[in-house]
């Protein structure tokens, strides 16, 4: 990695990077699914959780009708006091998985006070701004980003550079002056890249406190 001189600011991805996204995913669809039987859908538990994850595969994982679609795809034969029965069941068990499931990787919160000490911190999400908010309150993160940048905000998901341009609008910084923190090498890595920001690829554990301090203070790693 080429020599960082100038850092001024430090925007994070959010989910797989900060928050365990894909454990809170897999907890909610199972608590889905498991509902919708229990209130008389006539299917498995092991397939009704793999329709739930080929309707986030077809569309995204952040996409608000997966349930919707599951019922409409798989089960046309529903009358709509069915359909809309289980589609409720599904919808308040993930509501109610949610917060039990959501989760922050370990040293996320005392690597980020230690970096709020020094840099401006910044957040830039392909979530909804409504579902952003939902996990940085959830997270305890309220406090340390500004600015937030939301798919709301831009209408594009990262690689695209909308995102990372507007990151560098709102800090009103140059591209030398940002190092992008994220797990994803094509959306995040990519991304960021393509715009000229500074980039550090983490795994999907979460911060490592050491690594990103070896970085910003020019050390092997």
């Amino acid at each position: 990695m080429k020599k960082l001189e100038g850092i001024k600011a430090i925007a994070f991805d959010l989910d797989s990077t900060l928050v365990d996204f894909v454990y809170m995913k897999k907890k909610t669809a199972l608590a889905a699914a498991k509902a919708m039987i229990h209130e008389g859908l006539k299917t498995t538990v092991q397939k009704l959780y793999k329709q739930i994850f080929t309707i986030y595969g077809k569309e995204n994982w952040e996409y608000q009708k997966t349930f919707r679609d599951v019922l409409l795809k798989y089960y046309p034969s529903l009358s709509p006091n069915e359909f809309e029965h289980y589609q409720q069941a599904a919808i308040l068990a993930y509501l109610e998985e949610k917060p039990k499931s959501f989760r922050v990787y370990p040293n996320v919160i005392p690597t980020l006070r230690k970096l709020k000490k020094k840099y401006k911190l910044a957040l830039v999400t392909d979530a909804p701004r409504n579902k952003a908010w939902q996990r940085l309150i959830m997270a305890k993160l309220t406090t340390f980003f500004d600015p937030i940048i939301t798919f709301t905000d831009t209408n594009h998901r990262k690689p695209s550079p909308k995102p990372f341009k507007l990151l560098l609008k709102e800090l009103n910084l140059k591209p030398h002056e940002v190092l992008f923190v994220g797990d994803n090498p094509e959306r995040d890595i990519r991304g960021a890249k393509a715009v000229g920001i500074n980039v550090l690829l983490v795994n999907n554990n979460g911060v490592n406190l050491q690594k990103i301090f070896a970085i910003l203070d020019n050390k092997k790693v």
